[in-house]
């Protein structure tokens, strides 16, 4: 049986492992991968990005986890309506500056920049939403639809408990298209993002609750 509650900070370790592996080759992290001399620097930077971001969640107390047998097996961060997004100044207050160890500013800026621009579909719609900002499942569990099982019993409770109508999410990758589609999620937009020399697909789901 997984049970499904906020996640706690003495967690953090183990959040922050979880969503770095699932994200090592996924499209909107892997662009960067030429930006670094090796494969060992980007995935460093992409485990900062990762502890970083999982932080802030865990604070905000929007960071949820399904726990089997006393492990992580899912872990969902969502982002409320009803509460400003997350800012560059409350990065730095849960050690953004770490980045910066390994990537100078003007990547990390541009990156940022590049993570706006994926939202900006999801920005223009007028209705109060919850933003999915990631949902990952432990790589070693695949195939046994904890995806599927943390959408249904663990992110839309929790958004139907806090009065939430509507969810949206964006991804970068057809697979994870099907995913949602499968999961009765609405596409309403597609297009591709150029940053640098490189090209990133980007398509926006929502689904009302």
């Amino acid at each position: 049986m997984i049970l499904y509650r906020e996640a706690e900070m003495n967690e953090l370790k183990q959040i922050t492992e979880m969503c770095a592996q699932a994200y090592r080759n996924y499209p909107l992290f892997h662009i960067l991968r030429t930006e670094f001399k090796s494969h060992d620097q980007y995935f460093a930077f992409l485990t900062e990005l990762e502890h970083i971001y999982a932080k802030t969640f865990i604070r905000r107390r929007l960071c949820l986890v399904g726990t089997q047998a006393g492990r992580i097996v899912s872990v969902a961060m969502l982002q409320n309506p009803q509460t400003p997004s997350i800012g560059i100044i409350e990065y730095l207050r849960n050690g953004g500056a770490a980045i910066f160890k390994h990537a100078n500013i003007f990547l990390v800026t541009s990156f940022l920049k590049l993570v706006d621009r994926t939202e900006a579909a999801r920005t223009k719609i007028t209705e109060p939403n919850w933003y999915l900002a990631n949902l990952v499942v432990n790589q070693k569990l695949q195939g046994q639809h904890l995806g599927s099982d943390m959408l249904k019993k663990g992110v839309l409770p929790f958004i139907k408990q806090h009065k939430g109508k509507l969810l949206t999410f964006n991804t970068n990758t057809e697979q994870n298209s099907k995913f949602y589609r499968k999961n009765d999620f609405i596409e309403f937009d597609r297009r591709f993002l150029t940053w640098k020399n490189n090209q990133l697909e980007n398509w926006s789901f929502m689904m009302h609750l």
